[in-house]
Formats: structure tokens, C-alpha cells, sequence
């Protein structure tokens, strides 16, 4: 077994010195796109957002203080329109907000996994939000290919306590690579990745070719979201992989809450054939998804159990994307909408009960009405059932990787873990007859 560096505060660094500096030297122009993202996020990385000195904390809050002001009257100065210039002072008080999250005692899911810092827009067709989909989740899973074949040369990005060895960095990438092949042959240039090599052996189109391919498309915007969206609280290689896994979940749950969405609309217009397809495309991109979990089974459970004494308060019932998912397939039970999950994520839990149009509500609607096809009825079943299943193994998973990871301890942000997701095993998106029996987990 791989020894545990000693869970201490890392000793001082001269980054924080050069960081402060860096602040300094910033503050006198206060260019939001100017300001020094890789010096801090490298001090950051090299100590833990845990750890990072109260000194630096202080500043930086004194900082974002000035930043509404800034950028609104910096525009002018600077020759451009204030709609020209907010974006990036907005991009910089949402990054200052997640860097400050436990500074500020709002530490959470979203601040952990820098959620905000990933919004895409929402409001989009059905296939633009999978296209968006596939560019983040390449993105994200490029940069984790990089890093972790960097692990193996002499000078391994931060992160770097507990260096993985060559065959876990190989099987790493190659799980990895195995998620990403469907959403690089969607959208990638043709010859990037070879669609009879995938259909014959998913996972091994060569991973470094591949990653360099990905980021060769990246935008300089893309690149600074990449690094903003990394702040570990530990100084442990493994949780840069359970980060950038985490926000691949997170990114097909916006796409699969979009394309639920569009599936409601298409019912409610009387359009079943197109609702089935859409319900359909979901079952597609969460199964191509479920490799994420092998790839977070390679996370080390010693290094888990490590830095997750400074994730207390940050769990994944509080994924607002998850339970809008599960929300847009039926409504859940009263007693689902008062546990822990959906309490955690007021939000959701408030549309619900305004009323959310759900696929199982307004397919039942149309088939009550007697409009409903034979053909359409088949395929509505056949698209939900397909659905059904693969949540019922993405839960499956899910339970034993915690199991192995957790064992009988707690989840974080002070939930039962193994326990509550035993208890949720048995809950359907699409529950048929008494309601007062379904989703009750």
C-alpha cells in the first residue's frame, strides 16, 4: 500500500510571497482580464485551498470588494463597451467566490467543484446543449490525460503528494480515453479517432494524441476556465482525477436536464415520436458516461479517505444537475422532496413544487387523452425503459464504489453515504402505480 504523506498544514512556500506580490502589482491597474490566475491557483495547488494562509484570504476578499466598481468604470478607460468588459470582471468575482468559499463559510458541492466557473448557457436547443456537453467533457478529460502522464516525468504538476505509478497512469488514461471516444466522434474532426477501432475495442484510440487533439481546439477562455476550475483542498495527485470525474458527471447532468426539458416540450406539443428521441439520446450519453465511475475506482482509497477530511460540507446529494435530471422524468414522492436529497438543493426542490412538467406527468396526460399512437406509445416505452436501466447500473455502480471507498463511514457534508445510497437502489425515474411507494429513498 502507498504511504499517506502526514496530514499537516504544507510548510510555507515562496509562492505565497510571489502571489501577494503578483496581487499587489495587479491592484494597480485592476484589469480584470490581466489579473494573475496561474500564480495564485500554482500557490493554491502546491499548498491546498484548505491551507491557504489567512494573509492571502484577507487580501483577496479585500480585492473582490473593489471589483463591482472596477468593472463597471474600468470599460471606458480601456477603449471598450462595459458589455464588452463585464464578462471578464464577472468571470473574475465568480472565480474570487469559489477561491473564498470556506474564507466566506459557504463551502459546498458547486464552490468545490467550481460549477460556476463551468456554467454553460442552459436556454439552448437539445442538440447545442449536447455539442456543449461533448467540448467540456473533452476538455476536462484532455487536461486529466496531460496531468497524470505529467505525474510520470521529472517535474509533476501540483497536485503531486502520492505520485501514481505508470501502470495506474496507463490505465487511468486509457478509461478515460474510453469516455471520451463517443464525444470526440461526434464533434471532432474526422480521423482523429477511428469509429471501427471504437466499435471493435472501446478505450484504446492512443490517449496523449488524442488530449493534444482536444486542446488544440481550446479557446483562450476555455484554457483559463480549465485552470480556475481546479483548487484542490489537499496537496494529494488523486483529487485533481475525482475533481475533473465530478465535473464530467456534472456536465452530462446539464445536458441530460436540457434534453429532458426539450423532451416535456415536445410532449406538450403533441410530439411523442421526437419526445422519445430526445429521452433516448439521455439514456445514450449517461451510458457512455458510466466509465467515469471504473475511472474514479482507480482513485486510491487511502488518498481518498485523505483529503476528504477537508471536503466536510461539500457532498453530492447537494447536485442541483442530478436532481434536476431526476426531477424532469417524474415527480418525486413527498417523501423524497423532504429527505436530505432534495432539501439539500432548495432550488430544485421549490420548482417541483411549483408544479415542473415532467416527461412520465405529460406523456400520461396525452395518453389519458387518448392521443397517443400504438407507435408512439412503443416508442415513448422502449426510450424510457432504456433509460430506466441505465440509471438502474450508474446506481449500482455508484453504490459500490462508495462502499469500496467509504466503507461504514459518513459522506461528506455530513450525510450517511453507503447507507443512503443503499437506500435509494430501488428508486425508478419512471415509477409506475401507487406514487406513495416510488422515489421514497
Amino acid at each position: 500500500m502507498t504511504s499517506v504523506p502526514a496530514v499537516t498544514a504544507p510548510a510555507p512556500t515562496d509562492s505565497l510571497a510571489d502571489t501577494m506580490h503578483a496581487l499587489d502589482l495587479w491592484q494597480r491597474t485592476a484589469e480584470p482580464h490581466a489579473f494573475p490566475y496561474l500564480t495564485l491557483l500554482g500557490h493554491l495547488r502546491a499548498v491546498g485551498k484548505h491551507f491557504l494562509a489567512e494573509e492571502l484570504l484577507d487580501r483577496l476578499a479585500e480585492l473582490r470588494g473593489t471589483l463591482p466598481r472596477v468593472a463597471s468604470l474600468d470599460a471606458s478607460a480601456s477603449g471598450g463597451t462595459v458589455q464588452e468588459r463585464q464578462p471578464s470582471g464577472r468571470f473574475l468575482l465568480t472565480f474570487l467566490d469559489v477561491v473564498l468559499d470556506k474564507h466566506d463559510h459557504r463551502y459546498d458541492y458547486p464552490s468545490y467543484t467550481a460549477l460556476p466557473l463551468l456554467a454553460r448557457p442552459s436556454a439552448v436547443p437539445w442538440q447545442e446543449a449536447r455539442r456543449l456537453r461533448d467540448e467540456t467533457l473533452l476538455l476536462l478529460l484532455a487536461d486529466l490525460v496531460l496531468f497524470e502522464q505529467q505525474a510520470l516525468g521529472d517535474d509533476p504538476a501540483a497536485p503531486h503528494g502520492m505520485p501514481p505509478g505508470a501502470d495506474l497512469v496507463a490505465k487511468r488514461i486509457r478509461l478515460a480515453v474510453r469516455v471520451m471516444e463517443p464525444a470526440a466522434l461526434r464533434i471532432l474532426p474526422p480521423g482523429v479517432v477511428d469509429p471501427a477501432a471504437v466499435a471493435a475495442v472501446p478505450g484504446r484510440s492512443p490517449g496523449l494524441p488524442l488530449a493534444r487533439a482536444v486542446l488544440r481546439t481550446a479557446t483562450a477562455h476555455d484554457e483559463l476556465v480549465l485552470s480556475a476550475t481546479m483548487q484542490p483542498v489537499y496537496v494529494l495527485h488523486d483529487e485533481y482525477l475525482f475533481l475533473r470525474t465530478l465535473q464530467s458527471f456534472e456536465t452530462t447532468f446539464s445536458f441530460m436536464s436540457a434534453s429532458l426539458a426539450a423532451a416535456v416540450r415536445c410532449l406538450g406539443e403533441n410530439r411523442p415520436e421526437q419526445a422519445a428521441a430526445r429521452v433516448g439520446a439521455v439514456a445514450d450519453v449517461l451510458k457512455e458516461s458510466l466509465p467515469l465511475f471504473s475511472l474514479l475506482a482507480t482513485m486510491r482509497p487511502e488518498a481518498f479517505r485523505t483529503f476528504r477530511d477537508f471536503t466536510e460540507g461539500a457532498s453530492a446529494i447537494q447536485s442541483a444537475g442530478y436532481k434536476t435530471f431526476e426531477s424532469l422524468c417524474s415527480t418525486p414522492a413527498a417523501a423524497r422532496l423532504d429527505s436530505a436529497a432534495f432539501t439539500s438543493v432548495p432550488s430544485v426542490r421549490a420548482r417541483v413544487l411549483r408544479g415542473r412538467p415532467t416527461v412520465q406527468g405529460t406523456w400520461s396526460d396525452l395518453a389519458a387523452a387518448h392521443r397517443l399512437t400504438p407507435e408512439a406509445e412503443t416508442a415513448l416505452d422502449t426510450a424510457a425503459a432504456r433509460l430506466e436501466a441505465v440509471h438502474q447500473r450508474w446506481k449500482q455502480t455508484h453504490y459500490r464504489l462508495a462502499v469500496r471507498m467509504l466503507g461504514e463511514r459518513t459522506g461528506t457534508g455530513y450525510t450517511q453515504g453507503v447507507p443512503y445510497l443503499a437506500s435509494v437502489l430501488d428508486n425508478r425515474l419512471f415509477p409506475a402505480g401507487d406514487r406513495d411507494s416510488a422515489l421514497v429513498g
